[in-house]
């Protein structure tokens, strides 16, 4: 997916967050940006195209800590001389709270 494609707006967000893939294997990663759609995180390898994951982090928002959990599928996953790999996760299902926690991160301000 080329960045022009990106029609839904998107959050600058970088915090720890972790991968589990179908087959139970975990990789650490970063975010990078996030919508209502996906999230972009940076990863130390490289991510095969196509399979399906789930993704979690934390987001402290106002006095309280959230939990974003989402299953989802790899769409990209691109080597970055800075980053590593930059990995696109397009989300599948998304559980309304972790919903309403992402469309607070939208409507915060951006640094």
């Amino acid at each position: 997916m080329s960045k022009n494609a990106r029609v839904t707006r998107r959050a600058h967000v970088r915090i720890p967050a972790k991968l589990t893939m179908i087959d139970e294997s975990h990789h650490a990663a970063h975010t990078l940006d996030l919508s209502q759609g996906g999230v972009s995180l940076q990863t130390e390898t490289q991510l095969r195209l196509a399979q399906y994951c789930a993704v979690s982090f934390k987001v402290d928002l106002g006095a309280g800590s959230h939990t974003v959990l989402a299953m989802g599928q790899v769409v990209y996953s691109d080597p970055d001389a800075e980053l590593g790999f930059k990995t696109g996760v397009q989300f599948i299902k998304l559980d309304q709270g972790s919903a309403a926690t992402i469309n607070e991160l939208l409507d915060a301000p951006q640094d």
